[in-house]
């Protein structure tokens, strides 16, 4: 018996160790396919103008954001998400997996975009998705108050504004021929139904879940993966090897430095500052301009 409980308890780390082995694969054929068919780059925004970015510009600042998140501060305490009911916290990452799943292919089949498309993701990805927290629940996280919970993540943030924003080596976005006001209001929405909804989404529920029942980094990747094919129902262009090797890429390479962020700090607001800032750096310097 001693054995069996041995055997169906180390089962999800098994499993999470393959699934690790699959993202990891995914990425290194994404990033083969994307050099090969886009040499000199691709838009990373669906936005109207938005400029072709070269891959490298997409990926160092997210690795340097990663590499620096992993040293700053040198050996802290560990944060670990721990599982408070087994079979509550397999049921609960189940079910906000297969809402993840259900939201792109929600919005693609229905054609959504605009005010529609962001409202079906709030009702998915933070009113159906809060209803499955407060009911299962599963999981809990000890997160002691230490200032380096704070001053640590605002220096990754900021090194990564830097690099991925205001370097020189960013393509300025093009907001020619777009109302001021139409601009503001896209990135208000912007901000609340991604910066928000989506981190709360995808790295506070879904990503605690499955480092508790898999391990952290396998949790970190599956929900990375799964952040980066969500774009196919606002990125698409209907050639789905093509984008999905597109979204791993540029958005996942974003989706696992947040992940890593959560992962290390367990500070929401410093996520959601980084993709907030991700979203609308380029929409703010334009309107200030």
């Amino acid at each position: 018996m001693r054995q069996r409980q041995l055997h169906l308890s180390t089962f999800p780390e098994r499993v999470g160790r393959w699934l690790l082995a699959v993202c990891i694969l995914l990425g290194l054929a994404s990033l083969v396919t994307v050099l090969v068919v886009y040499p000199t780059g691709a838009p990373v925004s669906a936005d109207p103008g938005a400029p072709v970015v070269p891959w490298w510009v997409v990926l160092a600042p997210a690795l340097a954001g990663i590499a620096l998140a992993l040293v700053i501060p040198w050996r802290p305490p560990a944060l670990p998400a721990l599982a408070t009911a087994s079979q509550a916290l397999r049921r609960s990452s189940l079910a906000l997996l297969g809402v993840a799943v259900a939201f792109p292919v929600v919005a693609a089949v229905g054609g959504l975009s605009g005010l529609s498309y962001g409202l079906v993701k709030v009702l998915m990805l933070v009113s159906v998705a809060a209803v499955i927290v407060g009911a299962l629940g599963g999981v809990r996280i000890d997160r002691p108050s230490r200032a380096w919970r704070w001053w640590a993540p605002a220096v990754v943030v900021a090194a990564w504004t830097l690099l991925s924003q205001v370097a020189p080596w960013n393509p300025r976005y093009d907001a020619g021929g777009i109302d001021p006001v139409v601009l503001l209001v896209s990135a208000v929405m912007t901000a609340l139904t991604a910066g928000v909804a989506e981190e709360l989404f995808y790295r506070r529920w879904l990503q605690t879940r499955l480092e508790a029942w898999l391990g952290p980094w396998p949790g970190i990747a599956v929900a990375t993966l799964a952040f980066a094919l969500m774009h196919f129902a606002s990125h698409g262009t209907g050639q789905p090897l093509l984008d999905g090797a597109r979204f791993i890429v540029a958005q996942g390479s974003f989706g696992l430095l947040m992940g890593v962020l959560w992962w290390r700090y367990r500070n929401l607001t410093a996520v959601v500052v980084a993709h907030i800032l991700a979203n609308g750096w380029q929409a703010a310097a334009a309107l200030l301009s």
